[in-house]
């Protein structure tokens, strides 16, 4: 909710003395005199005047209620109060969500200058949220583009590509495959591909001396002609042709008495024959030529005959008419200085230009003197640059002042508005019809995006960042089409929008990756904050943004903010405020809601912070200090409380359990379990120590001897059945049809209520596997087994003990030991469950990673605490049913109605389930990672006793990397992921994805179901990676390609699918044919042997149909087939040696057998040259091989052939063939018998 409070703060403010600055007072005419010119600047606006009235009433009710020391309002008066006066239009629920944002320190009051800093906080940042959203038409850096430029480049220009139209003179211009154009004080001309790829370069004047050689000042692109007219400081204006690739001089435009400063041309598409080209020159004059028959005799006529000649036109003589179809204007002395720039204007038929003059700053003209339009617009100290929008009708003009103004054409008194913002004097001003927006540069290379509509500025691109070196620019180039920003110095650089490249860019909730993600239950936001110190909130119902913080926290380098990364976040207690924690030790407090931070606090190690919660009053905070910080809510830093420090290593976590708990847990595997009002360690849990909790009571001498006598007795007795992780794979019966219910055999206790691993075997028969494993690496197999486990637990202990998540399940019976209320988990995937009682301690374990060497960092519970959700690594969310895990008391009649519910809810469990019967236990110990067996849990945690798997409901992946936190909202029944891949997703409880927070979806239902979503989407980085199990999942069972193909399939007839089915017989042997009969058949006794018998073609057997469409080839809907039987090979060894011999010998007299080759044909002048000069050229006959030659080398070369050689002929057979005179050429032949002539 947003409020304008501009007018409140003054309105009791009395009127101010009408004194002037030099202590003399104003006159009562002066006053009244801008009384009026006030009031002509008033307007009334009745909704405002309506608003200020209602914040003064609003104003006194809160100044009431602080005069009668109630300290504000509360729930009900607060209500009341915005009912009356500002928030009559608001719902109840609207004004109680608004109490709870503004009581940010939940004392159930609020006053008025609680009210007032809220909503001007939350109008700030929500304004540079907007800013920071809004669209940027450039990118933040300009491209550079290598030249062959030497000097400043005078214009880049635009040479659009002219489509011509059959039998007419129209045209159209194509913007998106032009040609650009730039041209060097030199004389260097540079053609370049509408990416900015050099074509070609060519020089206005290659043959004169350098010293001599003129400086180029000005060119336009006389496109529909294919010319360039070049102007230089010779008072000349050059025109080249450029067809194709040449570029010959054509005209010489010459008799201009001043230099030409500035140039444009214009051509009609509907009639190429009509142009105009327009300059103005340094002594303020302008120079209007108008071409009425460019196609049909070039510009100025036809041109001489000889190569390389140009033609010089006079400019006097265009403008007394001596041209036909040129007419020439001059309009002389409109500046008092030189003209800035000109345009041509073809809407109004006018020209316009502008100079460095206060009087004659622009103007406004018609070069045919009918006076259409002919005035001036006044500036003080004149005008740089101009552009003129046809779409808006309107002028922007920038000058020395730095201001840019925007004029209606023909009101010249003053502009329609202006924009202010550089800091230097304006050079370049161009308009972007399409975006109504305006692109200014100045002299310190500052660019700025200015919209007309919302009269600010969109965007700045600073000039240290454009790699354009240290000169100003000295031209720029639009084009309007692609929206690209070319810009020049004695370099080109250039600006562009790649839109294709942002349309496939994956949507991102975050620049950089999210540390993590919360839901808010009290405002119904979601609250993510990343690595670049930005806290964002989220609407769960649409995923929009809400509000965006930045910088929050940070240190100052140099007067620079340089952001500090989040590592931790929490809510307090009422769920109001936002607890945030760096990397450099400090800890914040905000009110999220409009972005103010209400308390901050700083640790003493001043040490990254890992694990933040609250409770009642109290913020806990860990770390990388080892120890716990407890803070006092609204209290100064003085008051805070040190525990002792029971760690060894860096926190990692933390997590509280109500109402007394909180547990911490570290690098070396230590979950330690305090008591929240005192300080005092109840217990110290530890896998790689054993599976019974350490209590705090026991002596830490005495337990330590304790722990070294059972790892003794541990390793001395070798009969002690430990996991057999490889053996008892192959030892399970699986019933067919029941997919993740597995029976086993050998179950040892029926009254478990989950299904536990089973015949394990000793130490020695217990293989592993680890890449840091390096004693047994050349041993054979079956050796050195127990050394390889003795050092596998311990590289396990050292590197794979590290706590990274921990979870309270409060729903459960903290007082029974059978039961396991705190979850832990970290490397290498390991989920452990356990009890805090005195004989409780480890009691289930799992590996929940989808791959083996993969960590959990995630973990995540429903209120119920009936699934269990991970995320790993790889960006796999698994959702576990642990209804019935490592819990006591059991109800077995509710479990069937939960078997029910899940298969209707999870797909996943659908798609492993053969049929709907429910197995005996909840467990899914089949869907264990790959290879896990050479990966088992230390022989310390007695895998026979604690490992267990719960049973999997759902799997499939979510990010491409890592995901960093899970939360599930009960309410709506969806799961919020944040992964270092920048985004924050949502998905359903089945795994159907709903959308990425940065994009906006349709509102969703109160509690979503499998069918409430109707379109199915799937993030494009998942559907590259994913699986085919996740594309299941995320399709929601369905299969979207195969449903579309059945579709077309009904369309085309089901009918045509039946004959497929039906099977083909195998082919009947044919009847051997008899060869005598075959030739009684082939000739007659009655007519001869001229007879040749009809012969019968039988009709081949049918094959089966298929189903034909004009899209595709047929398809088959099933294929019949038969064995094959084995069958001699079906051409002869003589009749390949034919084939072999009649290609090769194909092939010699083709090469062999040459004929002489027809004459070319000439040009009849060609060949009366030749005969009047006797010097015709006689073509040379080919030298032809005799006869026996060739019969000589086909008989070699098919001898080769019956021995399998290659048909090359050597030194000594090319002897043999020609004999023993040498090979005479065609050459020799040739001379040999002009020798005899």
């Amino acid at each position: 909710m947003e409020y304008t409070l501009s007018r409140v703060a003054n309105q009791h403010s009395p009127d101010p003395d009408p004194t002037l600055a030099n202590g003399s007072r104003i006159s009562t005419s002066s006053r009244i005199s801008q009384c009026q010119n006030d009031k002509v600047k008033y307007e009334f606006n009745p909704e405002k005047e309506a608003a200020d009235k209602n914040y003064a009433q609003l104003q006194a009710i809160f100044q009431d209620a602080e005069d009668d020391g109630r300290g504000g309002l509360d729930l009900d008066e607060f209500k009341v109060a915005l009912k009356k006066t500002v928030g009559y239009m608001m719902t109840s629920d609207e004004l109680e969500l608004l109490f709870m944002k503004v009581d940010a320190n939940s004392d159930g009051r609020v006053d008025w200058e609680e009210y007032v800093t809220y909503n001007l906080l939350e109008y700030k940042e929500r304004s540079l949220m907007i800013e920071r959203l809004r669209d940027r038409p450039f990118p933040p850096e300009s491209k550079d583009i290598n030249t062959r430029h030497r000097e400043t480049i005078i214009r880049v220009a635009i040479y659009p590509t002219v489509h011509k139209k059959a039998s007419t003179n129209q045209c159209s211009l194509d913007y998106y495959t032009a040609r650009y154009v730039s041209l060097s004080r030199e004389g260097m001309v540079t053609f370049w591909t509408p990416k900015m790829k050099q074509i070609n370069s060519f020089m206005t004047h290659p043959y004169i001396e350098k010293s001599k050689q003129p400086w180029l000042t000005e060119f336009v692109c006389v496109y529909n002609v294919n010319m360039l007219a070049v102007s230089s400081t010779d008072r000349d204006i050059t025109i080249f042709d450029t067809h194709g690739n040449h570029f010959k001089k054509h005209y010489c435009i010459a008799g201009i008495d001043s230099c030409i400063t500035c140039m444009d041309y214009w051509a009609d598409i509907k009639d190429l024959n009509k142009s105009v080209m327009i300059w103005g020159d340094t002594s303020g004059s302008v120079y209007v030529l108008v071409f009425e028959c460019a196609l049909k005799g070039s510009l100025f006529g036809a041109m001489g005959g000889k190569k390389d000649s140009f033609r010089e036109i006079s400019l006097p003589e265009v403008l007394r008419g001596f041209y036909l179809g040129v007419r020439g204007y001059k309009i002389g002395r409109i500046h008092d200085n030189w003209v800035s720039e000109i345009k041509f204007i073809p809407e109004m038929d006018i020209f316009a230009t502008c100079c460095q003059s206060n009087d004659t700053s622009m103007y406004l003209g018609d070069y045919k003197y009918k006076r259409k339009i002919n005035s001036y617009f006044k500036v003080n100290k004149g005008l740089l640059a101009f552009d003129y929008c046809p779409d808006k009708n309107v002028i922007a003009t920038g000058g020395m002042d730095y201001i840019i103004r925007v004029w209606n054409p023909y009101v010249n008194s003053k502009p329609i508005f202006v924009l202010k913002g550089h800091c230097q004097p304006v050079t370049h001003v161009v308009i972007n019809s399409l975006r109504s927006q305006i692109i200014s540069i100045d002299t310190g290379r500052n660019v700025r995006v200015f919209d007309m509509k919302e009269q600010n500025c969109l965007q700045q691109v600073s000039g240290r960042l454009m790699k354009v070196g240290l000169f100003p620019i000295s031209s720029m180039c639009f084009n309007p089409a692609t929206e690209k920003l070319v810009l020049a110095t004695n370099t080109l650089a250039m600006l562009e929008r790649n839109i294709e490249e942002e349309k496939s860019v994956e949507i991102m909730s975050h620049q950089k990756p999210v540390h993590g993600a919360l839901y808010n239950k009290t405002f119904k936001f979601v609250v993510s904050c990343c690595r670049e110190s930005v806290v964002s909130v989220w609407d769960l119902n649409t995923g929009e943004k809400v509000m965006q913080f930045v910088n929050a926290h940070k240190r100052i380098d140099r007067g620079v903010e340089i952001p500090i990364e989040i590592t931790a976040m929490t809510f307090d207690g009422p769920g109001r405020r936002l607890i945030t924690g760096a990397r450099d030790g400090t800890v914040k407090i905000w009110n999220f809601n409009n972005g103010d931070c209400l308390q901050q606090f700083t640790t003493p190690e001043a040490l990254e912070i890992t694990g933040i919660v609250s409770s009642r009053q109290r913020i806990y905070v860990t770390g990388w200090c080892q120890t716990v910080h407890v803070y006092v809510d609204q209290t100064p830093e003085v008051n805070r409380q040190n525990w002792k420090q029971r760690h060894e290593d860096d926190i990692l976590c933390i997590a509280r359990m109500q109402p007394h708990l909180v547990a911490t847990g570290s690098y070396d595997g230590d979950v330690v379990v305090w008591s929240r009002h005192t300080g005092q360690v109840y217990c110290t849990l530890n896998a790689n120590k054993g599976i019974l909790p350490i209590l705090e009571k026991i002596n830490k001498v005495e337990a330590r001897q304790e722990q070294e006598t059972i790892e003794t007795e541990t390793d001395s007795i070798d009969s002690i059945e430990l996991a057999d992780w490889k053996g008892a794979a192959p030892t399970k019966t699986i019933t067919s049809g029941l997919g993740l219910m597995l029976k086993v055999k050998n179950v040892s206790s029926k009254s478990e209520s989950v299904h536990t691993e089973s015949n394990f075997s000793t130490v020695k028969d217990s293989p592993v596997n680890h890449p840091l494993l390096s004693s047994c690496k050349n041993d054979p197999e079956n050796e050195c087994i127990s050394g390889k486990r003795e050092e596998y637990d311990d590289i396990c202990k050292k590197y794979e003990a590290a706590v990274e998540q921990i979870l309270f399940l409060e729903t459960r019976d903290a007082h029974c030991k059978d039961t396991a209320i705190l979850v832990t988990s970290g490397a290498e995937g390991w989920i452990r469950f356990w009890s805090l009682h005195q004989e409780g301690g480890l009691i289930g374990q799992f590996n929940a990673a989808h791959c083996v060497g993969e960590s959990v960092h995630a973990l995540a519970t429903d209120e119920q605490n009936n699934f269990l959700f991970t995320g790993d690594t790889l960006g796999y969310i698994k959702t576990w049913e642990i209804s019935d895990y490592c819990i006591s008391g059991i109800n077995k009649r509710a479990r069937c109605v939960r078997w029910q519910w899940l298969l209707d809810t999870f797909t996943y469990l659908r798609l492993e389930l053969q049929r709907d019967d429910m197995a005996k236990y909840f467990n899914s110990c089949r869907m264990k990672p790959r290879n896990i067996e050479m990966r088992p849990p230390p022989m310390i945690t007695e895998p026979k006793k604690t490992l267990k798997w719960p049973l999997l409901v759902n799997s499939y992946r979510a990010h491409t990397q890592v995901i960093n936190s899970i939360e599930y909202v009960e309410e709506r029944s969806v799961v919020i992921t944040a992964s270092s891949d920048c985004a924050v997703r949502v998905w359903t409880l089945s795994g159907v994805y709903i959308g990425t927070f940065g994009e906006i979806w349709k509102p969703l239902n109160k509690t979503l179901k499998n069918n409430t979503l109707n379109e199915i989407r799937l993030p494009k980085d998942i559907r590259r990676v994913a699986s085919a199990k996740t594309f299941h999942v995320l399709n929601n069972g369905t299969f979207p390609r195969w449903k579309l193909a059945f579709q077309r399939i009904k369309e085309q007839g089901l009918v045509k699918l039946v004959p497929q089915n039906e099977p083909i017989n195998p082919r009947e042997e044919e009847p051997k044919r008899c060869v005598e009969t075959d030739v009684k058949l082939q000739s007659s006794n009655i007519l001869g042997k001229s007879y040749k018998r009809r012969t019968r073609h039988r009709l081949p057997k049918p094959l089966p149909k298929f189903i034909e469409t004009q899209s595709s080839v047929g398809v088959y809907h099933t294929l019949s087939f038969v064995d094959l039987t084995d069958t001699d090979s079906m051409f002869s060894d003589e009749f390949m040696k034919e084939v072999t011999e009649r290609r090769y010998g194909s092939i010699v007299q083709e090469r062999l057998k040459r004929t002489r080759p027809k004459k070319k044909q000439q040009p009849a002048l060609l060949d009366v040259i030749d005969k009047v000069t006797k010097l015709a050229a006689h073509s040379a006959p080919l030298y032809r091989k005799p006869t026996h030659k060739i019969k000589t080398a086909h008989g070699i070369l098919q001898k080769k052939v019956e021995n399998k050689l290659p048909p090359i002929l050597s030194e000594s057979e090319s002897r043999q063939v020609h004999g023993n005179a040498k090979h005479v050429s065609i050459v020799d032949s040739h001379s040999e018998k002009k020798k005899t002539q």
